[in-house]
């Protein structure tokens, strides 16, 4: 009677072990279950794990043996309320912080759950300028330019804190190209050799384009471009002078520039220009004219007049 008692009262202990195991298997333990929650983003992958345009995450909690509708959803962003919902949308630049979790109808609830969603769907800012911009004379020699600006990105920052440049040579002949380095308050500077010459047929003068490409942290790129030219010819020449003329004497000589001055006589001028003097016979006068423009003048003149003696 003892041994059955004993077995009597151990029945109850080990229905009491074994009630979860039970549960289980018929399906009740479940309700004691919380859901889990999956989040899907859709947005436009960028560099760094950022997005590169607006972002969209779908919810989604299950739970077995519990239909979804019963299920609810709670989240937040950046701290906020929690809202009840299945989706989020994130539109602006920067890093969020998501909260999520989801409870079932009998209070079993989640742990909450943190996603960060970083997203930057802005271009760095870039400027550029170049010293000189003007390369003269045209004497074949290189000469140093320096190009400094600045590459600012205020949310993913600047891949690398560098900048790409290169030179695009009309010619296709001086084409330097590098690196350098962007600073902490987002400046940059660099020195590039170009030569200072130019064909004579080419009256718009070379020019050489400078590009400065920057690249933020998203992937997301810029550029900038500055000109330096080798002009034709530098501004315009002088005024045009005019030969002294007398009479029985050789026409005087002309004063640099462009012009034209006609008389009698022979005579000789820098720029363009005829000086005439009055004398028997023919004078050919015929000079080279070095005004700012780098001209030819000729002076060509028949001399009328009576010699006397």
């Amino acid at each position: 009677m003892l041994q059955r008692t004993r077995a009597m009262r151990q029945v109850p202990r080990r229905s009491r072990r074994l009630a979860p195991a039970i549960d289980r298997l018929e399906g009740r333990a479940l309700l004691s279950t919380a859901p889990t929650t999956t989040a899907s983003i859709m947005g436009q992958a960028g560099a760094n794990g950022y997005y590169v345009s607006p972002v969209t995450i779908d919810l989604t909690a299950t739970e077995p043996n519990v239909t979804p509708a019963s299920l609810t959803t709670m989240y937040r962003v950046n701290n906020g309320p929690f809202t009840a919902g299945n989706q989020v949308v994130l539109t602006e630049d920067g890093t969020d912080v998501v909260q999520f979790f989801s409870a079932d109808a009998s209070g079993n609830v989640e742990a909450p759950q943190t996603l960060f969603v970083k997203i930057d769907t802005t271009a760095p800012i870039v400027t550029e300028s170049a010293q000189p911009t003007t390369l003269w004379p045209p004497n074949h020699k290189f000469s140093t330019v320096t190009v400094t600006g600045t590459a600012i990105d205020s949310v993913s920052g600047i891949n690398g804190s560098r900048i790409l440049y290169s030179v695009r040579d009309e010619y296709g002949q001086v084409q330097p190209q590098g690196t350098a380095v962007v600073n902490a308050d987002g400046t940059y500077s660099f020195n590039v050799q170009l030569q200072a010459s130019r064909t004579g047929q080419d009256r718009d003068g070379r020019q050489y384009t400078i590009v400065v490409r920057a690249q933020n942290g998203a992937g997301l790129g810029a550029t900038q471009s500055t000109i330096v030219t080798v002009p034709h010819d530098q501004g315009h020449a002088g005024a045009g002078g005019s030969g002294s003329s007398g009479g029985g004497h050789r026409g005087g000589k002309g004063n640099p520039g462009h012009g034209r001055d006609q008389h009698q006589g022979d005579g000789h001028g820098q720029g363009h220009g005829n000086g005439n003097g009055h004398a028997k016979g023919q004078g050919h006068g015929n000079g080279n004219g070095n005004g700012n423009a780098n001209g030819q003048g000729h002076g060509n003149g028949n001399g009328h007049g009576n010699k006397h003696g």
